[in-house]
């Protein structure tokens, strides 16, 4: 059986929940989303007593998950350019942010076609602030295919692909194994 949108938004929204802040439809620069995910970690060192900071850094990821029928190279071309355009909006570069990983999810009801899925593989972006010294942007591009239960990502989402993974049975059974 095919997992629909809504039944993979709300599996999706209970693996992020324990670690991120879940959004449902939130609008981001002008665009409605179905499902935004925002997580911050930060790290200090001290000297004796925590007023006397050495040193302190920021990590953070975004998640942000568009649900449509099929996504083509088209669709994921201009997505790219949407989570490209967020940099600025999003990210505040200080010397404490470390990383902020951007990661922009297309989920496709119906599939993806071969010519995104070679789009999407090829895709990067990466952005330093300050010549590192304010850190850094990586853009992770994920297309979920529902109809046929596969994920495609470029370089950056190979490492958090297996999160995305498809519902493949109806009453909560996740399907095991990674895809």
């Amino acid at each position: 059986m095919e997992t629909t949108l809504s039944e993979y938004l709300e599996t999706l929204a209970g693996r992020l929940s324990p670690y991120f802040d879940v959004f449902r439809n939130e609008e981001v620069a002008g665009r409605r989303l179905d499902l935004v995910g925002r997580f911050k970690m930060r790290s200090e060192k001290y000297f004796f007593v925590k007023s006397l900071t050495l040193f302190a850094y920021e990590n953070r990821e975004i998640v942000l998950v568009e649900g449509d029928k099929e996504i083509n190279r088209s669709k994921a071309e201009e997505f790219a350019g949407y989570l490209k355009d967020l940099i600025p909006l999003l990210i505040k570069p200080s010397e404490e942010h470390m990383s902020t990983m951007l990661t922009g999810v297309l989920v496709a009801e119906e599939g993806v076609t071969p010519e995104a899925q070679v789009w999407i593989g090829r895709f990067r972006h990466s952005q330093n602030f300050k010549w590192l010294l304010h850190g850094w942007c990586d853009v992770r591009l994920l297309a979920v295919d529902l109809a046929s239960g596969q994920v495609y990502s470029n370089k950056a989402g190979r490492a958090v692909k297996e999160a995305y993974r498809v519902l493949k049975e109806k009453g909560g059974k996740e399907a095991a194994g990674p895809r």
